[in-house]
């Protein structure tokens, strides 16, 4: 299985490289790491892979742990 994980990807360049890797269809599934998960959600129904919604703030520990 071919996974790719993007971070930032709510929004600007993450969100743009996301599009980008649906386009190449040479994902399996596309993890999609952001805060804001209304917008990740929202990517979702712009693509065609699979994305793994990860809502974390990865400056924080908790969301490492």
């Amino acid at each position: 299985m071919k996974i790719a994980v993007v971070t930032g990807a709510s929004s600007g360049m993450g969100r743009d490289f996301v599009c980008q890797l649906d386009a190449a269809d040479t994902y399996d599934e596309i993890w999609v790491i952001a805060r804001r998960r209304d917008r990740l959600e929202s990517l979702a129904a712009d693509v065609r892979a699979p994305l793994r919604i990860l809502a974390l703030d990865l400056t924080k520990q908790e969301s490492i742990e």
